[in-house]
């Protein structure tokens, strides 16, 4: 077992953090496994909590691991790469990439709509929207914690079964189909509770987004606010100058 050197003038986090990417890269283990543990990883260099924080934030930073709450540090799984010049519902997404799209359903129910909501869904003021909360998952992992909020005029009730696909269940329910969206993606952090619900350490690095999807006709359908691991998702998009 390779060791530190408490002579050299190099700090003791970052030749942790050099032992570790070399052992984590070493092709011996697959994304998504398990990995060890703060304590673990204390115990066996000899050094301070803080010390083993430094050198896995580097390797977070490197999307070399993830650290779920309460199940230990795991080797980052592959990210899902989405195409924004191509519109996919997430299950649709999960599946093109070969993975399995759960839901974790938090809670459906009528609101009278938030003014910059409203404004979003082009509802009239004090009109009641539906808002649906969920936890998204690609073969278990929770990826994408999000808000979706649709007209109540719509049709679509809080009774009704929000685990799969909205877009496809939208259309099965209304007919309406979702032909484009405006999507905003900005660089965040995960702190409190939405830490907590996607299974990270407060702090961790994420992407926060905006979305709203229009009908055949130009119609505004769904309002999408959301957060997302940044260790599990990343955007693509071809460039060509004009």
């Amino acid at each position: 077992m390779q060791r530190i050197n408490r002579d050299l003038p190099i700090p003791l986090y970052y030749q942790i953090y050099q032992l570790l990417e070399s052992e984590i890269t070493d092709g011996s283990r697959q994304p998504g496994d398990y990995y060890s543990t703060e304590a673990e990883l204390q115990e066996r260099f000899q050094v301070s909590r803080a010390t083993i924080r430094n050198a896995l934030t580097m390797l977070e930073k490197g999307g070399h691991v993830t650290r779920i709450t309460g199940k230990g540090i795991h080797l980052a799984s592959e990210k899902v790469k989405v195409d924004l010049l191509h519109l996919l519902s997430f299950s649709e997404e999960m599946r093109r990439r070969g993975m399995s799209p759960g839901t974790r359903l938090l809670g459906a129910d009528r609101i009278t709509a938030p003014h910059s909501i409203a404004g979003a869904l082009q509802l009239k003021e004090h009109e009641d929207s539906l808002v649906i909360n969920r936890i998204r998952t690609g073969n278990g992992i929770p990826i994408v914690y999000s808000q979706c909020y649709l007209s109540a005029t719509i049709g679509m009730t809080p009774e009704m079964d929000y685990t799969g696909s909205l877009y496809e269940l939208i259309h099965v329910q209304t007919g309406r189909t979702v032909n484009e969206a405006l999507h905003v993606i900005e660089g965040a952090v995960l702190e409190g509770e939405e830490a907590e619900l996607l299974e990270v350490a407060s702090g961790f690095p994420a992407l926060r987004f905006r979305r709203t999807a229009f009908d055949m006709e130009g119609k505004p359908l769904v309002y999408e606010e959301g957060i997302i691991r940044a260790d599990q998702y990343s955007y693509e998009v071809r460039l060509k100058r004009g």
